[in-house]
């Protein structure tokens, strides 16, 4: 996916330096989300979209109530 770079950071992205502000690179879709999730990053034009799609798909579902307790 690729990402363009709103806030500056240090040590390795993906096994290279941390990119520069304004730079857009190339991401697998996990870490991608995880920066724009942080809003460290945002999506390129061309990949908003997917980019939607991979945000709802990756956020947990809630799960349920569960059982009730015991009475006492």
């Amino acid at each position: 996916m690729k990402i363009r770079i709103l806030e500056s950071g240090s040590g390795l992205l993906d096994g290279k330096p941390f990119p520069s502000v304004g730079e857009e690179v190339e991401l697998p879709a996990g870490l991608a989300v995880s920066l724009i999730n942080d809003q460290r990053a945002e999506a390129t034009a061309e990949t908003a979209a997917e980019t939607r799609e991979t945000a709802a798909s990756a956020t947990p579902e809630k799960r349920g109530p569960g059982r009730q307790r015991k009475a006492a």
